[in-house]
């Protein structure tokens, strides 16, 4: 789930552009021509997000008086022809050495309240929640 900060100033979808092209595209390894090529790509494509959740987050960082809120916007490719284009390669900078794109799974470790953001998301899409306690209950038991 690519995710960053707003910078001082910064616009939300200048930030969006920003940040997954940077993490999931590698943006900060291209040349200005490939930047362009993808900030092009991007704007055509973000405009079809819903949001899914705006407001406060579970984060180790939290304290009583700071803590970290969120937006989270889901962009849907149902036919293959939109985001599953964008050639996904990491950057070296931070934590996102690679990128890729995954099935959503139950057993995924993630990040904080994650995990809730995409139940959301799959309510809103109307699709299979693999988080959700009636998806849980059909999974094959191991007697050790």
């Amino acid at each position: 789930i690519p995710g960053g900060y707003i910078r001082h100033g910064e616009q939300l979808t200048t930030a969006l552009k920003r940040e997954f092209s940077e993490d999931a595209l590698g943006a900060t390894d291209m040349d200005d021509e490939q930047k362009e090529s993808i900030m092009s790509m991007l704007k055509e494509h973000l405009a079809l997000g819903i949001v899914v959740y705006k407001g406060y987050v579970d984060d180790p960082r939290n304290t009583d008086n700071a803590w970290v809120e969120s937006q989270a916007i889901n962009y849907h490719d149902g036919l293959g022809t939109s985001f599953s284009n964008f050639p996904l390669r990491g950057s070296g900078e931070g934590e996102s050495l690679q990128a890729e794109w995954i099935t959503l799974d139950r057993n995924l470790d993630l990040y904080g309240n994650h995990e809730w953001i995409l139940e959301k998301v799959c309510f809103h899409r109307h699709s299979y929640n693999p988080f959700s306690t009636s998806a849980k209950k059909y999974l094959p038991t191991i007697d050790t």
